[in-house]
């Protein structure tokens, strides 16, 4: 009998862990980040154990236990407390008589201490990982009739319309001859934007690319709809599922929202349910063995408030995981067995990201280009895990299969890209961080509807709430990224300033193989993967500004010819300046921070001026856009020529960049204040999809909930389990 586990903790990177290592023991693992969702979901789920964080948002892990334990069901729920500060022998001893938990561990965790502690918590009831499986694929079997909302027969009809696009590119070809793993890598090699189209009998599936990484997926296989994914997660029930859509189709809200009104998911879930049915949409294209594919490189990403988060290579690594086998592997390695791994020479490829586990780590470390195939299947790793990642690595073009061994002293790095990178570089005093995944975009904006002029007599124009201090944080206002532009943008500015010398952080007189191990080190540090393609024009415009100064500085450094004319540069005093577009980024920046002050104090005919300079400065950023459309609607919110503009800027700013929630969230405020009710409700939806602590967004949505159930205090959208 399968076994539920609810894992109660803010850091995705843990969670993500303890989902992926729980449901490959057999568990099902519900997630949550914040205490009072925790106790929600405890109270409406059959949950069989609780690993609780200390630190989360709204009420601590400490609350949360007492909460748990003074409810009839939660007396006897076993509970693993974990934690990173509070660590030691009296925080234990402690957590276990006030709260009764089976164990309380300290981070960093150890997966296999978890697992011994549920292995000794259920004993002859623990999972098996095969029955879990077979229950999914039951699920799987069923018809998808029964779980599919409009949304999902939408997006199918939308894939048959949109393959005609395909219909007279030149570029084509079968699976049988390239594999679905070699068609991306091949894309991010050439850093391609478009959409490849892949045919298999009825089945269509249509992947978007921006910048050479996957960056959505459409579907016409109604199996792969949202609700028949939540209910194969055991995140709802069959009967939820068949309830939400009965809600939906009555009111025409989308099946998340109304989930999360029923409280049968958090706004986190249902962001994790968008994210996880993306992937099921694309690991499916890995068992694809035949087809045809199209690559049609003028379609664009269309907008979306969700992405696929994962750099090609981790993404290559995952499905063929999933779908590969020994006995398809070893059909496409085993003429491989005597010849040499050899790491890819170019940094570029040879380093990208693909986010393995300790132990996978280890072993990349080991292919150095002096083992043959089949002596790296003995290094110690599982054989069928052994030829999944040198499969893989080969399918990225990290590696290539040589019949000699190279002299490379330099492996693989496997190590995978953290959420947030702060380590600096020994030599140079540079921040590194990974920004938060930023879908890629439309080029054209979603029409503006009209009849804008009654609406404002009517309602006056009604401005919509202010951005006023204490409203929000900073962390509110750009998610991350905004702190992330701004320390590029200096990095720039500083290495621009830099010889190639100081670049790299070398000596004058620096042999090829200390050159050598400076750029190796930071091309790991800088190469595009850890700044997903999917951040906005101006991060990826800074991160490639700075990688190809570290190459150039190679390249000069290690051809003695023009090292020589470097040098004699150097003595003449010769100086290289900052690049426009740097300079640009650096004044639209600045701009946009004065731009946001103003904002804070009403002052929105400045507030307009600003953010128009930052827009006209750096055209492509999102962000800038949507901050600027809401400074243009405040300054004359009863003008409707003021209306129009701001609405064009708020589309424009989404089809830039569709994560930016404010741009949803205001346009929710502009059609509240013209009551546009239905349209004011489909923003604020798409804001919590983007941002799932857009509070004001919640907030929004809860009211017009409690509208629309006709009560004045309590219940509706946000209401939480007392």
């Amino acid at each position: 009998m399968s076994k539920t586990i609810l894992v109660i903790e803010d850091d995705k990177s843990i969670q993500r862990l303890l989902t992926e290592v729980l449901e490959d023991d057999g568990f099902n693992v519900i997630t949550e980040r914040d205490g009072e969702w925790a106790l929600k979901t405890f109270e409406t789920k059959d949950v069989d154990f609780i690993v609780l964080d200390i630190l989360i948002p709204v009420m601590n892990g400490f609350q949360v236990a007492e909460k748990i334990r003074k409810t009839v069901k939660g007396r006897e729920i076993p509970i693993l407390m974990i934690s990173g500060i509070y660590r030691g022998v009296n925080h234990r001893l402690d957590a276990m008589r006030k709260y009764g938990v089976v164990e309380y561990l300290d981070k960093p965790l150890q997966m296999e201490k978890v697992l011994d502690v549920l292995r000794e918590t259920f004993g002859s009831e623990y999972p098996s990982a095969v029955a879990a499986q077979a229950e999914r694929e039951a699920i799987d079997r069923k018809a998808p009739e029964p779980y599919a909302s409009p949304e999902s027969k939408e997006e199918q009809e939308e894939v048959e319309e949109h393959a005609k696009d395909f219909k007279s590119v030149a570029r084509r070809g079968r699976l049988e001859e390239t594999s679905f793993p070699e068609l991306l890598a091949e894309i991010y090699r050439n850093r391609e934007n478009g959409a490849l189209l892949l045919k298999r009998d009825r089945l269509k599936k249509i992947v978007y690319f921006k910048g050479g990484y996957p960056a959505f997926i459409k579907s016409n296989l109604l199996n792969e709809c949202l609700g028949k994914v939540m209910v194969r997660e055991k995140m709802i029930t069959d009967d939820e599922c068949e309830e939400s859509l009965r809600k939906m189709k009555e009111s025409g809200r989308q099946q998340g929202t109304v989930l999360i009104e029923m409280g049968c998911i958090s706004p986190h879930n249902l962001q994790y349910a968008l994210e996880l049915q993306l992937g099921v949409k694309i690991f499916d294209l890995f068992g694809w063995e035949e087809g045809g594919y199209q690559f049609n490189p003028k379609s664009v990403v269309p907008p979306t408030t969700v992405s696929l988060d994962d750099t090609t290579a981790a993404i290559i690594y995952e499905g063929v995981k999933k779908q590969y086998k020994l006995e398809r592997l070893k059909k496409l390695m085993d003429d491989f067995l005597d010849l040499y791994v050899v790491p890819h020479p170019d940094p570029l490829f040879r380093f990208q990201d693909m986010d393995l586990d300790e132990d996978e780590d280890n072993f990349v470390s080991r292919l150095r280009g002096d083992l043959t195939l089949r002596e790296i299947l003995d290094l110690g790793l599982n054989q069928e895990r052994a030829y999944q990642i040198v499969y893989a690595i080969k399918c990225a073009g990290m590696v290539t299969i040589e019949e000699e061994a190279s002299g490379e002293t330099e492996a693989l790095d496997g190590e995978a890209v953290t959420d947030r990178l702060n380590a600096a570089v020994e030599q140079e005093d540079w921040v590194e961080a990974a920004p938060p995944p930023i879908p890629s975009l439309s080029s054209k904006p979603p029409p503006v509807r009209e009849r804008v002029r009654g609406r404002l007599t009517e309602h006056g124009g009604v401005p919509s709430p202010q951005l006023i201090e204490g409203d929000q944080s900073d962390e509110d206002l750009s998610p991350e990224e905004h702190s992330l532009r701004e320390q590029l943008a200096q990095q720039a500015v500083e290495v621009k300033k830099q010889d190639y010398f100081e670049v790299l952080g070398v000596s004058k007189n620096a042999s090829h193989a200390e050159i050598k191990k400076a750029y190796f080190s930071l091309a790991k540090q800088y190469h595009p993967d850890r700044l997903y393609a999917s951040a906005s024009a101006e991060i990826r415009t800074l991160a490639d500004e700075i990688f190809n100064i570290i190459s150039t500085a190679h390249d000069i450094l290690s051809d003695d010819a023009c090292r020589e004319q470097y040098v004699e540069e150097l003595s003449s005093g010769t100086k290289r300046d900052v690049s426009s577009e740097v300079s640009n980024i650096l004044s639209a920046e600045g701009c946009f921070q004065k731009g946001e002050i103003a904002l804070r104090k009403r002052d929105y005919g400045k507030a307009k001026d600003l953010l128009e300079e930052a827009c006209k400065l750096c055209p492509e950023e999102g962000e800038f856009h949507a901050f600027l459309g809401w400074a243009v609607f405040q300054s004359d919110p009863k003008s409707e020529e003021a209306v129009r503009t701001a609405r064009d800027q708020l589309n424009q700013a989404i089809s830039l960049n569709p994560r930016v929630d404010k741009a949803y969230l205001f346009l929710g405020y502009i059609y509240k204040a013209m009551n546009y009710k239905e349209m004011a409700e489909s923003e604020f939806e798409k804001a919590i999809q983007v941002n799932p602590d857009c509070t004001e967004a919640l907030r929004e949505l809860r009211l017009i909930s409690m509208r629309r159930k006709g009560k004045k205090k309590g219940g509706g959208f946000l209401r939480r389990g007392k």
